[in-house]
């Protein structure tokens, strides 16, 4: 696991190696290991590693062919490299290292761009092909790991994260309107924008290529929505004996270590199947870590105890306290790379890991995506539902009656469910807003805000509208449940959740592995319909009949489902507070130009008025916002 970075141009200057290697250094926390620049003609190439596989300096990178014509920087693991590289042998290779980065620049050498379609795991890597002069940017199927290019009059600019382009003194720190815009109407920025404007993010399951000034992407994976319900029952009955064996399949690739490996324990169905099936693959040497809580009514420390007895697994608990939090918000704040209400679950979980000395830990992200584990489906069903009602009402009366202030907020984004074209995206829009049109517009400075309003958003700056039509126009064709699967991996693990694991992992030098996301197993899951898999856990539950210890199941299996959540509404009215008060104050929302600070002083104060009319995700977003452009010097 490591960063990347690199620069190709026309003709590369001293100016170009002197930027890639500020960007290296800015990607020291995740490779704190070892670092590495190479100039190779019109290209240069920066890594940090953070050594998983093969620890010794065999592995250091950026990485060469033996003739030295190309060159790799790798971040990821190939998970299927030692049968990739039995294959590459019996093709004549000869290996240097026992790496996968190695792995993966002979298979180019051997197939060319191909190569993407082979590797098994999680990766963004950049190949520089010397004899053609040209880059290939790589990103795996469900953008896992994380790669972001800017694009300039003599080439492009390529890193794993936005902070190190920054660094780089090419990208101006400079918000992007559309990407502002979608943070505040979702709580995170989708592809294809980013917080920073002409910074973009290669897509999951993308490869691009830069050759002589010319750039072009392309898409080499793509995950289908079931479009066909038919023979469900059949695929229930006969589903769980195969999903076993693909479960134990990925977690034995996900445990390939040559360094202790840790296991994220919740006192959920997720984690504790993941604890049971690594168990079952071999791991030896697992240890549990769970963040606790002082708050009893958050606190998930005693469950995941029982169930790390169960399943005779080591077991460690971090109690987290709201004075620790506090003191950690700056390096939080750094470690975001790009604004997201979610990400401090991720952060001190990571930390815990990190300072236990662990590089490596296994996660169950992605169960409650696979299988059905989001109690919010039942609204998307019932919102659906009354979108298609409402259909011939006009969007401006439903406004008008439902758009006021004084309304709770979940009142007011009801009103999405008046005279919408597809009733589908409505319920989407009614279920994910998290500020409404007139709100992103008032909230903004107003010239940031006027910004926005252009090109194929004029008037309406509906960002989070287009983004969620476009994925749902993907899931043409399928049914309800379908669409809402599909559109939980697109449009919220995929931007959201993963992206903001890589970002709190790595801003602690720690590999996460997401083993549900195994793209056989993804593949292989989605291939089921909805009504066989979308049954809160149920499938994932038949499928650990048969791994679990009895005991260990009916307990499990009998458990509620609790959401990993922190006392965000009591930490930002009381312990909190004075820090929001700060950080909202006339001089500093004016200084950083990006927030209208009376609109900001309005939504605080309704907040302390009537915290569950306002809703603290939204102040949340608000203070993140404010501290991340102060933090990161974004201005508009």
């Amino acid at each position: 696991m490591c960063g990347i970075d690199g620069i190709a141009a026309r003709s590369l200057t001293p100016a170009h190696i002197s930027a890639c290697r500020a960007m290296t250094a800015a990607l020291a926390h995740r490779g704190p290991d070892s670092n590495g620049l190479e100039v190779i003609g019109n290209c240069v190439l920066g890594n940090t590693r953070l050594a998983i596989i093969d620890l010794s300096e065999r592995g250091r990178q950026p990485m060469a062919n033996a003739d030295r014509s190309s060159w790799i920087a790798y971040n990821g693991e190939c998970y299927n490299a030692a049968e990739l590289r039995e294959w590459l042998v019996s093709r004549g290779r000869k290996f240097h290292s026992g790496t996968d980065t190695e792995v993966v620049l002979q298979l180019y050498d051997e197939i060319g761009d191909a190569c993407v379609e082979r590797l098994r795991g999680m990766f963004a890597f950049a190949i520089w092909d010397a004899p053609k002069n040209r880059l290939l940017l790589a990103r795996d199927r469900l953008g896992i790991k994380p790669l972001y290019y800017a694009l300039t009059a003599d080439g492009i600019v390529f890193a794993s994260e936005i902070k190190a382009l920054l660094s780089s003194g090419i990208v101006s720190p400079r918000m992007a309107p559309h990407g502002v815009r979608a943070f505040l109407q979702l709580g995170h920025i989708p592809a294809p924008w980013t917080a920073i404007d002409g910074v973009h993010p290669l897509e999951p399951g993308h490869c691009a290529v830069w050759q002589d000034g010319k750039f072009q992407k392309s898409s080499y994976w793509d995950l289908k929505a079931h479009a066909n319900g038919a023979g469900a029952k059949e695929i229930a009955e006969n589903a769980s004996l195969g999903l076993t064996q693909q479960l134990l399949d990925a977690t034995r690739l996900h445990l390939i270590s040559d360094v202790p490996v840790a296991l994220f324990l919740s006192g959920g169905v997720d984690s504790a199947a993941l604890g049971a099936l690594a168990k079952r693959a071999g791991a030896d040497q697992l240890t549990a870590l769970t963040i606790g809580f002082e708050d009893s009514a958050l606190d998930e420390s005693e469950p995941s105890r029982r169930t790390a007895e169960l399943l005779g697994i080591p077991h460690r608990v971090l109690k987290l306290t709201a004075r620790e939090t506090h003191e950690s918000l700056d390096h939080a704040m750094w470690a975001m790379d790009q604004p997201t209400v979610d990400g401090l679950n991720a952060y001190w979980i990571c930390r815990t890991a990190a300072h236990a000395g662990f590089k490596v830990a296994l996660t169950g992200q992605g169960g409650d995506e696979l299988f059905g584990g989001y109690a919010s489906l039942r609204w998307f069903e019932r919102f659906t539902h009354a979108a298609s009602w409402l259909k011939p009402v006009p969007r401006g009366f439903a406004t008008a009656m439902l758009d006021h202030d004084a309304f709770p907020f979940r009142w007011r984004k009801l009103s999405y469910l008046a005279g919408a074209d597809d009733p589908f995206v409505a319920a989407e829009l009614a279920v994910k807003i998290h500020f409404l049109q007139r709100d992103v517009n008032d909230l903004l400075d107003p010239g940031l805000a006027a910004a926005g309003e252009d090109g194929e958003f004029s008037g309406r700056g509906e960002e989070a509208g287009a983004h969620l039509r476009e994925w749902a126009a993907r899931a043409k064709g399928a049914n309800l449940l379908e669409k809402v699967a599909y559109l939980d991996v697109h449009a919220h693990l995929e931007p959201r959740l993963l992206r903001d694991g890589d970002a709190m992992s790595m801003a602690h030098s720690l590999e996460l592995r997401p083993v549900f996301l195994d793209h056989k197993l993804v593949e292989f899951v989605f291939a089921m319909p909805g009504a066989s898999r979308m049954q809160h856990k149920k499938l994932l539950l038949d499928a650990m009949r048969s791994v679990m210890p009895e005991d260990t199941y009916r307990e499990i299996s009998g458990r509620p489902k609790r959401t990993f959540s922190f006392p965000f509404a009591k930490w930002l009215a009381v312990e909190l507070r004075p820090e929001v008060e700060a950080a909202f104050s006339a001089d500093r929302v004016s200084s950083a130009g990006i927030l209208n600070p009376a609109a900001v002083q309005s939504v605080w104060k309704r907040f302390l008025e009537h915290p569950g009319r306002v809703g603290w995700s939204r102040v949340w977003s608000l203070f993140v916002l404010q501290r991340w452009c102060e933090t990161m010097k974004v201005t508009r």
